[in-house]
């Protein structure tokens, strides 16, 4: 396939071309127009007491709250503990989740085994305007409160020894993302400009193709029906002489000598 060939191709089916470069404009203009999603993410911290041994409450070492903060998360998400992305800084809109929520454990550990570093909960939500958002986030962060004061009451825990509760970021910070339509538009273009010029490619190699068979077919098609006007065979030569007259027969019968036979001057 050469550029001469491409142009050719282009220019006799020229209609398609069209229609794929028409297509991928309505295909960018929605892109471009598509609206974007508002989101806000933070984590909840469960603290135990501090005591003389640990006197610091979110040290990495400090697991004595993570047993209670994966009960919450299994708890939070109707008893099922949700399957987490690789990884904790996965976010609700890298996963494609636009109108939702999520409440997670951060696991750091790979394929073989879990790795809960912190007793912490990742509280995540999405949704088309920053007053939802804010208002699954803040739910979800009093559902978490409540549960933990729920079991804490049914353990009949001391006052003294409760679990506390700190967020970072300390307050719900809701943003907003649309994602880079430029790029999105520049791959639009690339691949609608792409597949268009294949399929002018494809159509005009099957119509090369095609033509060809269809004028033999033709030719055969005339070619028996001259000999059929002209009173010949159309089998061919492989039957010459299959339907000869009886009178032709008898004839070169009457000239044929067997082997051996002696002549008239014999």
């Amino acid at each position: 396939m050469t550029v001469e060939d491409l142009f050719r191709s282009v220019l006799g089916r020229w209609p398609v071309l069209l229609a794929g470069v028409l297509l991928t404009v309505v295909v960018c203009v929605v892109t471009w127009r598509a609206p974007g999603v508002y989101w806000a993410s933070t984590k909840v911290y469960l603290l135990v007491p501090a005591t003389a041994q640990q006197p610091n409450q979110i040290a990495p070492d400090n697991s004595a709250a993570i047993p209670l903060a994966g009960l919450i998360q299994t708890e939070i998400n109707g008893g099922v503990p949700p399957r987490g992305p690789v990884s904790p800084d996965v976010t609700l809109v890298d996963e494609g989740i636009y109108d939702g929520w999520s409440v997670r454990l951060p696991d750091t550990g790979g394929q073989w085994a879990d790795n809960f570093p912190e007793s912490s909960l990742i509280v995540q939500a999405s949704g088309p305007s920053p007053e939802v958002v804010q208002s699954r986030m803040y739910g979800l962060i009093d559902q978490i409160t409540r549960l933990v004061a729920a079991h804490e009451d049914a353990a009949h825990v001391a006052a003294a020894s409760r679990v506390d509760f700190t967020m970072s970021p300390p307050v719900v910070a809701v943003q907003y993302s649309n994602g880079r339509r430029s790029r999105a538009v520049a791959i639009i273009v690339l691949l609608g400009v792409g597949l268009s010029l294949a399929v002018c490619i494809v159509i005009d190699r099957v119509a090369q193709t095609r033509r060809p068979r269809g004028e033999q077919a033709n030719d055969g098609i005339g070619d028996a029906r001259v000999r059929d006007a002209a009173g010949g065979d159309q089998d061919g030569s492989s039957r010459e002489g299959v339907g000869s007259p009886p009178d032709v027969a008898s004839d070169r019968g009457g000239d044929w000598a067997a082997p051996g036979d002696a002549g008239p001057g014999q």
